[in-house]
Order: C-alpha cells, then sequence, then structure tokens
C-alpha cells in the first residue's frame, strides 16, 4: 500500500508533513494491546482460581473479580491515549500515535469519542452481544481502507488521524559525533533556547527532508521557517543562506541547552 502523506500547520505558520500510519501498522498495534490483555486476562484468571470471566449470577467476590477483568481492558483506550497523549502500547512498539487533524495532541473528547466508536463498551455485557465488537472492528478497517486519511468511523467522528510518530529519527555514528560542544564550538544565536525540543526536531526535520527532495516545496518550506524562526529570535532581516542558518540555530541549541 502507497504511503500517504498529511501536511499540518506548525506553531511556527509553516507546513510540515508526516506519514499517515498504514492500515497494517495499526492492525498490529491492536493486535499487540490485545494480546497484551489475555496475557493480563490469564494471570488474573490464575491469581483468582477462575476459569471464566462469564459469570451469570456473581457473588460479591465473583462481581468484583468481573470488575477487575473488564474494567481495565473497555477504558484501556481512552485513558492510555489522553495520558500519553495519543500512544497505547501497540502505537508506541510500532511508532504511530493518534493526533488532532490540526497534528495537535488529542483531549478527552477526542479519545473518548474515539472510544465509544471503536466498540470496547459492549464487553459490559456478557453474552453474544459481544460480537458486535468484532463486526466493529472490520467495519473499521474497512472504513480506514477507502478513507482518503485513513480515517475509521471514530477518526470520522472525532477528527483525530493516526499518523507515525515523527520523532523517531535514526541518526549514523556520524550524527551523533557531529553534535557541538562549547569545547569546540561558539554559539552565534544565544537567543535560539527561546525555542523549544519540538522546535528543533520541526527544523532537523525539514533539514532533511529538504536534503532528502530539493523540489521548491521543500525549498519554500525551508525558506518560510528560516524567516519565521529569524523574527523569533529578533533579527532584523534573515541569512541569506537560509539551510546553513537552520543549521546554525539547532547546533546553537544543541550547545547552550544540553552542553
Amino acid at each position: 500500500m502507497a504511503t500517504r502523506t498529511i501536511d499540518f500547520r506548525s506553531a511556527q505558520n509553516v507546513s510540515v508533513e508526516y506519514d499517515l500510519a498504514s492500515i497494517g501498522q495499526r492492525v498490529a498495534a491492536g493486535m499487540i494491546d490485545f494480546f497484551a490483555f489475555v496475557v493480563y486476562f490469564i494471570i488474573l484468571s490464575i491469581v483468582f482460581g477462575s476459569n471464566s470471566i462469564y459469570i451469570e449470577d456473581p457473588s460479591m467476590a465473583e462481581f468484583f473479580f468481573v470488575l477487575v477483568m473488564k474494567l481495565p481492558f473497555i477504558f484501556y483506550f481512552p485513558t492510555i491515549e489522553y495520558l500519553t497523549h495519543g500512544q497505547s502500547l501497540g502505537k508506541y512498539i510500532l511508532g504511530i500515535r493518534v493526533v488532532t487533524v490540526s497534528g495537535e495532541r488529542p483531549g478527552l473528547r477526542e479519545v473518548f469519542t474515539r472510544w465509544l466508536f471503536k466498540g470496547d463498551w459492549v464487553w459490559l455485557k456478557a453474552d453474544l452481544f459481544v460480537l458486535l465488537w468484532f463486526g466493529v472492528g472490520i467495519v473499521g478497517i474497512i472504513i480506514a481502507s477507502t478513507s482518503e486519511r485513513r480515517q475509521r468511523l471514530g477518526d470520522l467522528m472525532s477528527n483525530t488521524l493516526v499518523v507515525r510518530n515523527k520523532s523517531y529519527i535514526q541518526y549514523s555514528l556520524k550524527d551523533v559525533l557531529s553534535i557541538k560542544n562549547q569545547e569546540n564550538y561558539n554559539p552565534t544565536y544565544s537567543n535560539v533556547t527561546r525555542f523549544t525540543d519540538d522546535d528543533m526536531i520541526l527544523i532537523k526535520n525539514v533539514i532533511l527532508r529538504v536534503k532528502k527532495y530539493p523540489n521548491e516545496a521543500t525549498k519554500k518550506l525551508a525558506i518560510e521557517l528560516a524567516d519565521r524562526s529569524a523574527e523569533l529570535i529578533g533579527l532584523d532581516e534573515t541569512p541569506k543562506k537560509r539551510l546553513e542558518f537552520l543549521q546554525t540555530l539547532l547546533d546553537d541549541y544543541v550547545v547552550l541547552t544540553r552542553s
């Protein structure tokens, strides 16, 4: 399946391109999460000494057992995706995350809307009604496969997307050894400390993208980012060699914040 991308506007008002998570990645992430809960269920079954979570007329002890077994599974996704800003265990392992259509972290409204249309709540009912859960999952895969932005129904209703985690950048040993320090490098722009780590990741991604795809669109992106960055650190004029300027900002930031 071909890679699809989505453009977001950063805090610097520039367009940044992210890869959408593939259907295979999303399914694999879901399988990892489900397998983790299978292990969880097995452990609890051994601890509580029960062979089944489906108890028709439970005593207080049995009722507590069912709640301990079911509630963590039912409310796992909205809770963990809210606390970790869009990642479950499976998504973390696969390097993908949930974001809003504007590229921001999902809030309570978004994660619970996704949960509502995911169908995990059907497990509150211990009968054949849970088969609906499997049907919802299959329908979700079909909708995401045909959607331009690979959104299942829950994504469409909550205005969210699942994207590849751009912070997963593989650096070579040469890249690491070339990082400047105060002993061999004199920073040029001291005001670069006004930026954040996320800003630097953005700058690094733009530099890498221009080098990989030196077309008019990526060059325009670098120009806009350089102009905005120069404005933020108080420069009257952006240096003419904008890509070198962005690299200098990156080097300065590393020295001034990591030394």
